[in-house]
């Protein structure tokens, strides 16, 4: 199916769902809290959601002995993230890569990994040359067509079992003015210029993520169920919310105005053609 069809027809109805989004239960997916452990002793430049993020993804899907890519490494002055991932989860190759200039002057390379400059959207190595892909809140900074072309890529340098490991910024309020001036949600912003995403009770988030990329990726939590009206994630096996998100939502970890911003999650897996 068309994705820009499937966008168009995402509207809000008034649901009232019998559970409260809950504390993460070793979830594959969900919405950050205020609540979840956060990762100590680590830069993290100026993203004050990424000790959370980075605890998550250290967590949630063992990758020792495994080759794994970071799509979106950043800058490694400003984020030693990579350290701690060589260093204490023991992949047996880890590339880092960045498409920021900046990067060139930073670029380092050793026994069992690499940082490099290069395009999420026109990746540098062979098929199936990946067990793991991470990509930390990157996605969202991207244009959809650029978007489209990178997950295209993550699916290709997957394995056939591999997993693509996301966090996604979203907008906390849909009504702080945004532009690509300055704004971090790139994505939604094209999606919304483009006429293929309309806002109704909040920003875009990973529910329509979701449906952007059901024909490269699906959810590894095989009890998730996203309600086609509610747009609400749970699981049918006991209701249990692993993500429900309205507009300016106190109870999800946000950075508050003018920053604005709260953060999904996901363990994907390939879907093989």
């Amino acid at each position: 199916m068309n994705h820009t069809n499937i966008l168009k027809t995402i509207t809000f109805t008034a649901f009232i769902f019998p559970l409260i989004l809950s504390a993460a239960r070793n979830d594959k997916v969900g919405v950050f809290t205020a609540s979840y452990p956060t990762l100590a002793g680590i830069k993290w430049g100026n993203w004050g959601s990424r000790p959370y993020e980075y605890y998550w993804v250290s967590k949630i899907v063992p990758i020792q002995g495994k080759r794994v890519i970071d799509l979106g490494v950043g800058l490694p002055s400003q984020y030693n993230w990579y350290q701690y991932v060589i260093n204490n989860l023991k992949p047996s190759f880890y590339a880092g890569i960045d498409f920021d200039g900046r990067v060139l002057q930073e670029l380092e390379q050793g026994n069992n990994f690499e940082i490099r400059h290069m395009n999420m959207a026109q990746l540098e190595y062979p098929d199936k040359s990946f067990d793991i892909a991470y990509c930390i809140s990157t996605f969202e900074h991207l244009p959809y067509e650029a978007f489209i072309k990178s997950i295209q890529e993550a699916h290709r340098v997957l394995t056939d079992e591999g997993l693509l490991i996301i966090t996604l910024d979203e907008e906390w309020d849909q009504n702080q003015p945004s532009n690509y001036n300055n704004g971090w949600n790139t994505l939604e912003l094209s999606l919304l210029e483009q006429g293929t995403f309309t806002r109704t009770h909040r920003s875009f988030g990973l529910p329509e993520f979701l449906t952007l990329i059901e024909n490269y990726f699906t959810l590894v939590q095989e009890d998730a169920v996203v309600d086609p009206q509610t747009q609400i994630i749970y699981s049918s096996t006991d209701n249990h919310i692993y993500y429900n998100r309205v507009n300016r939502d106190p109870a999800i970890l946000n950075s508050g105005l003018p920053t604005n911003s709260c953060v999904s999650y996901a363990v994907l897996k390939k879907k093989i053609h």
